[in-house]
């Protein structure tokens, strides 16, 4: 940085030569997290550089807002790739809260149901293993369904510790 510093700047660049190498070094280290060819910028994974620059503006604007730099806090873009993103974001947000209710409230009717038929837990594997039989497992998504089936089953039916 320090050699190449009078040259860049004889040659008419306005940043230093710190800024300049920094600038280097994380276009470097973009292209390689991106996968991208770091000589010739092509052929990097769109999704993965959508992330990365997602993530950080997001990042950037909470820093701005620990800073309590609310004067500059940038607005949001209104690009359509940011408003998916946030609408995906509230989609899943809204799936795992679903997911998370209803795994709470099976497992409390399974545990109260056990108590009066001590069997639930046996009938509800016969029942799952009878539609096992029926897929056969001949596909990868037929054995994928399986395996979350069962995951499923185990999830509701696990016994509290302490019982």
């Amino acid at each position: 940085m320090r050699a190449g510093g009078a040259e860049l700047q004889s040659a008419g660049f306005r940043t230093s030569p710190h800024e300049y190498f920094s600038d280097a070094a994380l276009r470097h280290l973009f292209m390689r997290l991106c996968r991208a060819d770091v000589r010739t910028y092509r052929r990097g994974d769109p999704d993965v550089a959508w992330k990365i620059l997602y993530a950080g503006r997001n990042v950037a604007r909470r820093w701005e807002m620990d800073q309590v730099r609310l004067a500059s806090t940038r607005k949001k873009k209104e690009r359509d790739e940011d408003i998916e993103r946030d609408q995906s974001e509230r989609r899943q947000l809204a799936i795992s809260a679903q997911t998370f209710v209803l795994g709470t409230v099976v497992r409390a009717l399974v545990e109260h149901v056990r108590a009066a038929d001590p069997e639930i837990d046996g009938r509800l594997r016969r029942a799952v293993e009878a539609r096992v039989v029926e897929l056969d497992g001949a596909s990868d998504t037929d054995r994928a369904f399986i395996e979350s089936t069962r995951n499923y089953l185990s999830y509701f039916t696990k016994v509290p510790e302490g019982d």
